[in-house]
């Protein structure tokens, strides 16, 4: 992280950006006027963690949020704050789309924030913690190790590791890269001193560069710690923002110190480990729950149900709102084992001893005497794991017994309440029961919102934005009533269809928990739902992710379905596709074509969803057509049943017109057969090979 400095004024149509308060409409391999602005006022890259626009699709950030603060020193939301400072030049800056997921509404305060419409004396005497990349000298606040890791030399540094999670995997990568790199520059431009590696240091520490910071701190460890490399003018700028002259002697003195930098690492762990030892649960923990950002990264699961081996990776959307994954699967592959992998792993030891009533070792996969299902989240130094074993009565593991977030779960049948059914709308962290037990009935949604005082105006606003229509929700609390008004009509909440109530009733059960550590709907948790399409019409189900993702931002969401409509909304990493080998066994392929670009039919028809046209009765005919064809060896009678299949398809102009438009649907059409019998892609060769023999054939 470096200093920028804020030399030019907005222009007007940077502005016109800024009042669309972000920058994802845009494509950003093709706008120009956008990637410009990045250069022009912020370097090109993101204003905290320097990864350049190359490498992530960059956000407008605001330091300090305008649409509500939390101040994850004392867990307060601060719904007024800091709304009057959208248009404050010092308040805008650039972000990845992974720092801004990380950092949200956050902003840590120690003491009291500034008030209502503070002005700028009022603003400096805050005592922010979150480091401020043109008031503050970034520099000064890091250290690096050539792991790509970064450690504080101040509570600054800290919090703002913390709060923008820049210590995340990815970026530990990305970093150690350039590390290795820069110093090796630095190493040859230290024995040579040929003018051509100078040239090549002095670039890479522009202000432009990835990392300029982490190459700053190398340079400067080269030049005024160890003396290997003479220092020269150019240096100066560079060097001076790495550390004050009032610091220098005394920061020379702790590193010349032996194991300095193993001390700084090995106290750097150790407080992290401490902070990840926290209940959510436990009003003594919420500074540590709130600080950071805690979603679902990696998934590992090893002889759980039906599933060997299986690793998950969530870290490949690049949403700047919470990631979402969909598992797609035919019924039967696996997806809900992995539901309740996660769900077990996360719930926390107590709700586990009130719904669980399977010994640990009955969810071990046949023929095996132990397994593990790890669990890793966002800023979080080790995985949370639960391990099965066919000895024990009871879960052991690690970091298992507290619940870390808040979790909801649900399974494919999610039943509405009967009327005489009295639902406990008490205090609760993890929902989690409908996803082991298909009979405990969702949330009472008519006396959950009559019953509802302060938050009933933000439940009925987010549950509004879930309908396809124009929709006002009234309460008549006289005559016990909850009313649906409509553009041409008014409907009472159990007339609605079973559709729309059961999607109300799943998300006034998702803010029923999430209110209980967060005082507004902006709220970060996790839900599981199994074939999140159930119950839905055609139409709903084409947008229920988009709506989900509306109503809940800051909501992971990990759902299966079967039905690629339920893909719509999604964006590229957030769909995996599970199947199953030559061996039946489980494996996910997360490498997939862009679903954004495909249409209706094209969703459907994709061979990754496993239909071949968007009419049932040729896909019957294809699955007939299909398997016959990956026969290597046919019969007589099923070489006559594949020419009469290939006549029906001819009906619907499925095989080609003409002698060439056949033959070369015929080697797809092999080609397709064989990667469905064995759940694989032929290899190119292969596919080449089949191509090719087509060709050998017109040209006889």
């Amino acid at each position: 992280m470096i200093r920028i400095y804020k030399d030019k004024y907005f222009d007007m149509d940077f502005k016109e950006l800024i009042e669309a308060e972000s920058l994802q409409e845009f494509d950003f391999t093709e706008d120009n006027l956008v990637r410009g602005f990045m250069y022009k006022y912020f370097n090109g890259k993101c204003s905290y963690c320097e990864v350049t626009m190359k490498v992530l699709p960059l956000d407008i950030d605001f330091y300090r949020p305008i649409k509500g603060s939390l101040n994850t020193v004392d867990g307060e939301f601060y719904p007024d704050h800091y709304w009057w400072l959208k248009y404050q030049d010092d308040n805008i800056f650039s972000i990845c789309v992974e720092c801004k997921r990380a950092k949200s509404n956050r902003f840590p305060v120690q003491g009291r924030l500034a008030p209502i419409n503070a002005d700028e004396r009022e603003l400096l005497s805050e005592k922010r913690l979150l480091i401020h990349p043109s008031r503050d000298y970034p520099e000064r606040h890091f250290i690096y190790d050539k792991d790509g890791m970064m450690y504080h030399r101040s509570k600054k540094g800290q919090v703002t590791i913390d709060v923008l999670n820049l210590n995340r995997s990815t970026l530990v990568e990305f970093r150690a890269q350039e590390y290795y790199m820069f110093n090796e520059l630095c190493s040859v431009f230290a024995r040579t001193r040929e003018n051509h590696s100078l040239e090549r240091i002095l670039e890479e520490l522009k202000s432009d560069s990835i990392f300029a910071g982490l190459k700053r701190f190398i340079l400067f460890n080269w030049v005024i710690k160890n003396r290997e490399i003479p220092y020269i003018q150019e240096f100066n700028k560079f060097i001076d923002n790495t550390v004050s002259k009032s610091q220098l002697k005394s920061m020379l003195e702790e590193w010349n110190e032996k194991d300095y930098f193993d001390n700084e690492k090995k106290n750097y762990f150790n407080k992290e480990k401490s902070n990840d030892y926290f209940d959510v649960t436990n009003e003594r923990d919420v500074n540590k729950y709130y600080v950071k950002q805690r979603f679902i990264e990696k998934i590992e699961i090893h002889n759980f149900k039906g599933i060997k081996d299986l690793k998950i990776d969530l870290r490949k959307s690049k949403s700047s709102n919470a990631p979402w994954l969909m598992l797609l699967g035919e019924n039967g592959v696996g997806k809900s084992s992995i539901l309740q992998a996660i769900a077990l792993t996360l719930m926390g030891e107590e709700q586990r001893g009130e719904i669980i009533k399977k010994k640990p070792s009955e969810y071990l996969r046949n023929g095996s005497c132990e397994g593990f299902v790890k669990v890793y989240l966002s800023g979080m130094i080790e995985p949370i794991c639960l391990v099965l074993d066919e000895k024990r009565n009871y879960f052991s593991g690690e970091n298992h017994k507290q619940p870390r977030v808040l979790i909801l779960g649900y399974g494919s049948t999610r039943l509405l309440p009967r009327e005489d059914m009295n639902i406990d709308l008490k205090v609760t962290w993890a929902r989690t029961e409908n996803l082991f037990n298909p009979f405990i009935p969702l949330v009472n949604v008519r006396d959950y919102l009559l019953y509802l005082d302060d938050d009933f105006l933000v439940v009925k606003q987010a549950i509004e934005s879930l309908f396809l229509e124009s929709v006002v929700i009234e309460r008549d609390r006289v005559n016990g009533e909850i009313y649906f008004n409509f553009p041409s009509s008014s409907i009472k909440l159990e007339d609605l269809s079973d559709g729309y109530q059961t999607i109300i009733a799943l998300a006034v059960d998702i803010m029923m928990v999430m209110k209980n550590r967060w005082r507004n709907f902006d709220a970060e948790g996790i839900v599981l739902v199994d074939e999140i399409d159930a119950h839905l019409h055609p139409r709903w189900n084409i947008e229920i992710v988009r709506r989900l993702k509306k109503a809940f931002p800051k909501v992971q969401f990990i759902s299966t379905t079967h039905n690629p409509l339920s893909l719509r909304g999604l964006i590229d990493g957030e769909v995996a596709v599970l199947l199953e080998d030559e061996e039946r066994e489980l494996y996910i392929n997360q490498n997939l074509p862009a679903q954004e670009g495909f249409n209706i039919e094209g969703l459907l028809t994709s061979r990754f969803f496993g239909l071949y046209d968007t009419m049932p009765e040729l896909n019957k005919i294809f699955d007939r057509y299909y398997l016959l064809l990956s026969n290597p060896s046919p019969s007589e009678e099923q070489k006559e049943e594949i020419t009469r299949l290939q006549g029906e398809l001819s009906k619907y102009e499925k095989v080609g017109k003409t002698l060439r438009e056949q033959k070369f649907y015929e080697a797809v059409d092999y080609y397709f057969a064989y990667s469905r019998k064995r759940n694989v892609d032929l290899s190119d060769e292969e596919f080449s090979a089949t191509i090719k023999e087509a060709i050998e054939y017109l040209e006889r």
